[in-house]
């Protein structure tokens, strides 16, 4: 195995059964696993979970949350996820044997109760965690939100023109009357605003409306971190497919703007 390889990513963890293989458990697991939105696509099935998967395994391996059996033979880490009976879902591994590649298989998604796992092991692994102060995942409505439009427009202007369909300088205004609508929604309902985890911290998703040349609206999420000074720094801007998946890494979204 090459030392230098990032244990934290599953695939360099263990191999997975390549495309085809760890396509099919994914979709095993949607299946099993209490119902959820996993794409928005349906060309890229189970999208969302497989994003998902890839994320709690790596926040897993950081806080050393996976475990390894008594005789050094299985591995297994908890998804997070349950069965439509509460019961917890594992990730399960398997040694591999073979020389410089990956030194696990992964042998696919267990419930808890089943005969893989408990032969193997007398616990469940612990949840990965995102902050130590759950205070983290609250916005605070009475901080200033610091927005660098310009910015915003410039390195997400594909992703805005592909739904919005006016100039840069129309929707700079746009966005600007947006973002002050938005603030005066999020002082009214705070669960407008979704946490999210990114680059190892708490972050959130602010959902403002942009009118359409067609007189509706197109929904999409700023994205806002905290700042030392007590104010939130806007750093770009997501579709709402893009900001559900982030989003989902931390917990199941429920606010209305996200599912509809």
């Amino acid at each position: 195995m090459e030392e230098n390889r990032d244990m934290s990513f599953i695939f360099d963890y263990a191999f997975c059964g390549g495309e085809i293989g760890f396509n099919r458990m994914i979709q095993y697991l949607s299946e099993n696993a209490e119902e959820e939105k996993w794409t928005f696509d349906d060309t890229k099935p189970n999208s969302i979970l497989k994003k998902y998967i890839i994320g709690t395994f790596s926040q897993c391996f950081k806080q050393n949350k996976i475990l390894v059996s008594e005789d050094g033979n299985f591995s297994c880490f908890n998804t997070g996820l349950l069965t439509a009976n509460g019961n917890d879902i594992i990730g399960l591994f398997e040694k591999n044997n073979r020389e410089d590649v990956q030194p696990w298989i992964l042998k696919g998604f267990k419930d808890k109760c089943h005969r893989d796992f408990l032969d193997v092991f007398y616990e469940v692994p612990k949840l990965a965690t995102y902050t130590e102060d759950y205070q983290n995942l609250y916005f605070n409505p009475n901080y200033n939100i610091v927005v660098n439009t310009d910015h915003i427009l410039d390195d997400n202007w594909e992703r805005i023109s592909s739904v919005i369909n006016f100039d840069k300088i129309v929707v700079k205004s746009l966005l600007f009357g947006a973002i002050e609508d938005a603030k005066l929604r999020i002082r009214r309902n705070l669960r407008l605003v979704v946490p999210q985890f990114y680059r190892d911290e708490i972050m959130y998703l602010v959902p403002i409306k942009i009118p359409k040349n067609d007189g509706t609206n197109e929904i999409m999420a700023l994205a806002v971190e905290k700042t030392d000074t007590e104010q939130y720094r806007a750093n770009t801007i997501f579709t709402k497919e893009i900001a559900y998946e982030k989003a989902r890494l931390l917990m199941k979204p429920e606010s209305n703007w996200l599912m509809e």
